[in-house]
């Protein structure tokens, strides 16, 4: 990773959130990453060095109880080229059966925009409502 970035802190709001992402997004480049999620949801910084960025990156989605490790991934256009990295937390799967826990889509858009979007996969998404899979509202 070389440069500066605008680096997109996803989440991380309460103690238990899942949904938490980074994205550090190439600074200098035709792209911009336009996250689909609430504004209450994120902070941006801009002109945060590679390294810095990292840094805080790493910092803020391993709070969680059942962090085990991040997992560092380029994102590419459709040349190959590397737009920008996505720095995601994965899980203990003991806790949560899996260790990825969010299901994040990169859609390239007119005008050098690329939507963003992120969600729990639809097991953990159910864990989430009230009785998790066995009340009420669960699958079973």
């Amino acid at each position: 990773m070389k440069g500066s970035f605008t680096v997109i802190f996803y989440g991380g709001g309460y103690g238990d959130d899942l949904e938490t992402l980074v994205i550090l997004d190439s600074e200098g480049d035709e792209y911009t990453l336009e996250p689909y999620v609430p504004d209450f949801d994120l902070v941006i910084k801009k002109g945060v060095p590679a390294g810095e960025a990292l840094k805080e990156a790493e910092k803020f989605i391993n709070f969680h109880p059942s962090f085990r490790r991040s997992q560092l991934s380029r994102i590419l256009d459709k040349t190959g080229r590397v737009i920008a990295y996505e720095l995601r937390p994965l899980y203990r799967p003991i806790t949560f059966g899996v260790s990825d826990v969010l299901d994040v889509n990169y859609w390239p858009k007119e005008g050098g925009k690329v939507k963003v979007t992120i969600k729990l996969i639809p097991s953990i998404e159910r864990l989430k409502l009230p009785g998790g899979l066995d009340g009420p509202a669960g699958g079973n």
